[in-house]
C-alpha cells in the first residue's frame, strides 16, 4: 500500500510539472507569434520604403547611403526575426508533443534560451526602420523642418501642447 501511494505521488508530481511546463510553453509560443507577426508587418513597411522611395537626383550621397543601409538592416533583421519565430514555434511544438520523455522541458528551455536572440532581432529591425524614416525625412524635407522634427524626437517634451492633458 505504501509503495502504491509513493508511485501515485510521483505520478502526480510529474503530471503537475508537465502542466506547468505546458503553461510556460504556451506563453513563449504566444510571445513568439506576436513578435513574428509584428516583425512581418515591419518588414512590409521596410520593403515599401526600400522599393517605392525615389531619391531626388541632387540628394547627398552619404544620406542616401545611410537611408539604404538602414533599410536593408531593418529588412534583414525583421525577416530573420520572422524566420526564427517560425522555426521555434514549429520545431518547439513538434519536440514538445512528439519527443521522448522530458521533451516538453527541453522545448521550453530551448525557447527560453533563444528568446533574447528573437527580441534582439526585433528591436534591431524596429530601430533600423526608425533610422530609415529619419534619413528619408532628411532626404525629402527641407533642413529647417528636419532639424525641428528629428531634434525634437530626442526631447521629452511633446511637440504639441495638449492643453494640460
Amino acid at each position: 500500500m505504501l509503495a502504491a501511494d509513493k508511485l501515485l505521488l510521483q505520478s502526480s508530481i510529474r503530471q503537475n510539472s508537465i502542466a506547468l511546463k505546458e503553461k510556460e510553453f504556451n506563453l513563449h509560443h504566444g510571445n513568439f507569434n506576436a513578435v513574428g507577426t509584428q516583425a512581418a508587418v515591419l518588414a512590409g513597411f521596410t520593403v515599401t520604403a526600400f522599393i517605392e522611395f525615389d531619391c531626388p537626383p541632387d540628394t547627398n550621397r552619404a544620406t542616401k547611403f545611410a537611408y539604404y543601409v538602414s533599410s536593408i538592416v531593418s529588412l534583414a533583421a525583421n525577416i530573420l526575426c520572422v524566420a526564427n519565430t517560425t522555426f521555434l514555434s514549429v520545431w518547439g511544438t513538434g519536440l514538445a508533443m512528439r519527443g521522448p520523455d522530458g521533451s516538453m522541458a527541453r522545448a521550453v528551455d530551448g525557447m527560453y534560451q533563444l528568446r533574447r536572440n528573437v527580441f534582439a532581432l526585433f528591436g534591431l529591425g524596429m530601430m533600423a526602420l526608425l533610422v530609415t524614416a529619419i534619413f528619408g525625412s532628411w532626404i525629402l524635407m527641407n533642413v529647417e523642418a528636419c532639424l525641428l522634427y528629428t531634434s525634437d524626437a530626442a526631447d521629452d517634451t511633446p511637440c504639441v501642447d495638449l492643453g494640460g492633458r
